[in-house]
């Protein structure tokens, strides 16, 4: 246990630190907050495995840097096994991008489309 006059003067070093990796992530939590809504929303109607899917699918575009922070990539959507990517840009991703060979390679996956937004 950290005696509290340390705890005290560390507390401002921390919440920066996380105030920090949260603006840098800005984008990548705006997906995660907005899927968290539409699972909970969703959660009668939509079947488990397309939601663990997801799950999946938005844990390895976190895990990916290039991915994470392309400003292209809106959102993703995960139906039987299909991932469909919302980039703000057509002609992203290439099909052969490594990226994207990343995402057929998560369990559950079968086929990676984009679609502009």
């Amino acid at each position: 246990m950290i005696p509290r006059r340390i705890a005290r003067r560390i507390r401002p070093l921390w919440v920066t630190a996380v105030a920090s990796a949260a603006w840098s992530n800005r984008d990548d939590l705006r997906r995660w907050m907005k899927f968290i809504r539409l699972a909970f929303n969703q959660r009668k109607t939509r079947k488990i495995s397309d939601l663990v899917a997801e799950v999946r699918v938005r844990a390895a575009v976190s895990a990916n840097p290039l991915l994470r922070r392309d400003p292209a990539l809106r959102d993703i959507s995960v139906k039987s096994g299909v991932v469909t990517l919302l980039t703000a840009d057509s002609e992203w991703p290439e099909p052969h991008n490594n990226q994207i060979r990343r995402l057929k390679n998560v369990k559950g996956i079968s086929e990676v489309i984009s679609r502009p937004e």
